[in-house]
C-alpha cells in the first residue's frame, strides 16, 4: 500500500520584550577588528576577530560594516560566528555564482559596505549586471544565502542576522567573535580594510522606527525571486537526504536524525543529531531566516513545536507554542513574504461539513492569522505560494463526485477563494511542491497503480495536467518532497526501506535528467524520511 500520513499542528514565536532601563546604552556598542589580506585560493580564509565585553544584557540586532577591497566578489565566502559558535551566519557567499552563471559575476568590491537586517537593498540586486571592470556600489545591504557553484540556483536569499544573533545573553555574547572571510578561487585578491561590528541590546527603538522584539521586527525580507528547498538542512539549496530513527527505544524514545549533506552526487558528508521523540511529528522550516531548512518536530502531547535552529544548532532548542490537540502541524511556510517560515496549523470542523480553519502564527509581526479554509472531510496542502504573490496559500482537496478530486485555493493573506477546479481522484495523495513550469505551487497527485506510485502534476499557471509518470513502489516507498538537483523545481523523489542491509535508499527522478535516476544509499528499514510529512 502506498506510504502516506495525514497529521496535525505548528507555530511560531516572538522573543519577550521589556521596558528598558535609563542605564541601557542609548546606542550600539561598536567593537573594531583588525584586517589584512584575504589569502587567494584558500578556503580557511583570514579570521578578522572582534572583542566583545560589556554587553550586560541579551542582543536585540547585529550589524557589520566592512571595509573591502577585492577583484571578483564571486570568489568570497563571509561568516560572522559569535563567542564558542554558539550563533553564525553567512554574510554573503559566492554572490552572483548560480549553478548556470558560469564563474559568477566578475565585479569588484571597493569602499565600505555595511549588513544590516534595517537595509532596503540586496546585495545580488545591486550587482546584478555587472561586469569585471565594474565597482559593487558601496553602501548597506542584507546578509545573503550562500551560492554553490555548479550544483543549486538558490543562492542570493535575503537572511537576518537579528534571528541569527538575537537573544544571546551577555555570557553567550561577551568574548571573541570572529568574521572568516575566504577567498574559493584563484587569481583575483583582494583584502579586508577596516571591520566594525555593533551589537544593540534588545527593548529600544531603532531610528529606522521599529521596535526591537527579536523575531517580528517588521523587517521584509528580499527574496528576488528566490525560492528556498524543502529539507535543505545543509545550506546547499538543495533538499538533503534525511531520515529520523528511533535510538531511544519505544513511544518517548529519543529521535536520532541522519542527514546526508545533497552536493550534487549520492556521496555527501553525513552528520546525526538527536531531536525529538517517537510520537513527534518531523517537519522542516526556516525560523531563523538563515535560508536553511531547521530541524523541527511537533509534540502532540504540549502543542508546541521544538526548532533545532540552523543557526545554532547548539543553543536551546526553540518552542513554539501553537495549536491544539488534533491540529495538523505539517503546514509550516511563509505566509507573511518575509522570508521566514510561520508556524501554521489546520484545524478540522468538529463534524462532517462543519468550518475547517488554517492557523497561522505570523513571524513578521507575532500575531496570529486565522482563516476559514474548507470544512470537515477535507485534505490540506499548504505551506507554498499558489497565487504567485511569494506568501504561502492553503490548497484543500475533497470529493467533486463521480470519482473526481476538487481543489480550491484560499488564499494564505485573506482566506479569500482564488481557484477552484477538478484534478485526479478524492483519494489522491497530494505532495505538496513546484513541480512543473515556475515557481508557483502546483497540484502534484499520486497514486498506486499495478503496484506502482503514479504522479501527476497541473501546472498551475496553465491548468493542464501533465503527463503520468510512474516512479516508485507503491507497496514500499514512501514519495518525498524537495528540489534534489537545484533548478528550482521539486523533484519526484521516494525513499524505499529494505530489510536487506544497505538496500534502503532515495531514489530521485531529478527535473534535470529525467532519464536516469539518482539512487542515494541510506538509512535502514524502520527509520522515517521527513520530506514524506508534506505528502497528505
Amino acid at each position: 500500500m502506498l506510504r502516506l500520513f495525514r497529521h496535525s499542528t505548528m507555530s511560531r514565536f516572538l522573543l519577550a520584550t521589556t521596558m528598558a532601563f535609563m542605564s541601557q546604552p542609548l546606542f550600539a556598542a561598536d567593537f573594531a577588528g583588525a584586517g589584512g589580506p584575504i589569502p587567494d585560493a584558500n578556503p580557511v580564509g583570514l579570521n578578522v576577530t572582534f572583542s566583545v565585553s560589556g554587553i550586560a544584557r541579551p542582543v536585540g540586532q547585529v550589524r557589520l560594516n566592512l571595509g573591502l577591497t577585492h577583484s571578483f566578489v564571486a570568489d568570497l565566502h563571509a561568516t560572522l560566528i559569535s563567542p564558542g559558535g554558539t550563533a553564525r551566519l553567512v554574510i554573503f557567499s559566492r554572490a552572483g555564482f548560480k549553478r548556470t552563471t558560469g564563474m559568477g559575476i566578475s565585479a569588484n568590491l571597493a569602499g565600505n559596505y555595511v549588513f544590516d537586517d534595517a537595509a532596503t537593498s540586496d546585495l545580488w540586486v545591486a550587482m546584478a549586471g555587472l561586469t569585471t571592470a565594474q565597482v559593487v556600489a558601496p553602501g548597506t545591504y542584507r546578509t545573503s544565502t550562500a551560492a554553490q557553484p555548479g550544483i543549486s540556483d538558490h543562492g542570493g536569499c535575503s537572511t537576518f542576522l537579528t534571528l541569527a544573533f538575537a537573544g544571546l545573553t551577555g555570557a553567550q555574547v561577551n568574548g571573541t567573535w570572529t568574521l572568516n572571510i575566504a577567498d574559493m578561487a584563484g587569481s583575483d585578491t583582494g583584502s579586508v580594510n577596516s571591520a566594525l561590528l555593533s551589537i544593540d541590546p534588545q527593548d529600544r527603538i531603532f531610528a529606522s522606527g521599529f521596535e526591537d522584539s527579536g523575531p517580528g521586527l517588521g523587517i521584509p525580507g528580499l527574496s528576488n525571486n528566490c525560492r528556498k528547498s524543502f529539507y535543505d538542512f545543509t545550506g546547499t539549496g538543495l533538499a538533503s537526504y534525511t531520515v529520523v530513527r528511533n535510538t531511544g527505544g519505544g513511544p518517548s524514545g529519543a529521535m536520532t536524525w541522519f542527514v546526508k549533506n545533497n552536493d550534487g552526487t549520492a556521496a555527501g558528508t553525513q552528520t546525526n543529531f538527536i531531536h525529538g521523540i517517537a510520537s513527534d511529528f518531523f517537519l522542516d522550516g526556516d525560523f531563523d531566516g538563515d535560508g536553511i531548512s531547521d530541524a523541527t518536530v511537533y509534540r502532540p502531547s504540549t502543542g508546541s513545536f521544538l526548532v533545532r535552529r540552523s543557526s545554532r544548532p547548539t543553543d536551546t532548542v526553540l518552542t513554539i507554542l501553537h495549536g491544539a490537540v488534533g491540529d495538523d502541524p505539517k503546514h509550516i511556510g511563509d505566509y507573511d513574504g518575509d522570508g521566514v517560515s510561520d508556524a501554521a496549523v489546520y484545524r478540522a470542523g468538529a463534524a462532517s461539513g462543519d468550518p475547517s480553519f488554517t492557523l497561522i502564527r505570523l513571524s513578521n509581526s507575532g500575531g496570529l492569522r486565522t482563516l476559514a479554509t474548507g470544512e470537515n472531510g477535507g485534505f490540506p496542502s499548504s505551506g507554498i505560494d499558489y497565487d504567485g504573490n511569494g506568501q504561502a496559500d492553503v490548497a484543500i482537496q475533497t470529493n467533486g463526485g463521480g470519482g473526481v478530486g476538487r481543489f480550491r485555493f484560499f488564499s494564505g493573506i485573506s482566506g479569500a477563494l482564488f481557484a477552484d477546479f477538478n484534478f485526479g481522484t478524492p483519494t489522491d495523495v497530494i505532495v505538496t511542491g513546484s513541480h512543473f513550469g515556475s515557481a508557483v505551487g502546483d497540484v502534484t497527485a499520486i497514486r498506486g497503480s499495478a503496484g506502482n506510485i503514479l504522479w501527476t502534476t497541473r501546472d498551475t499557471d496553465t491548468g493542464i495536467g501533465q503527463p503520468a509518470v510512474v516512479h516508485g513502489n507503491s507497496a514500499t516507498d514512501f514519495p518525498l518532497s524537495g528540489d534534489y538537483d537545484g533548478d528550482g523545481f521539486d523533484d519526484y523523489a521516494i525513499w524505499r526501506p529494505s530489510v536487506v542491509v544497505g538496500d534502503t535508499k532515495f531514489i530521485v527522478r531529478r527535473s534535470l535528467n529525467p532519464g536516469v535516476p539518482l539512487d542515494v544509499p541510506m538509512g535502514q528499514n524502520g527509520d522515517y524520511p521527513p520530506a514524506n510529512t508534506r505528502s497528505h
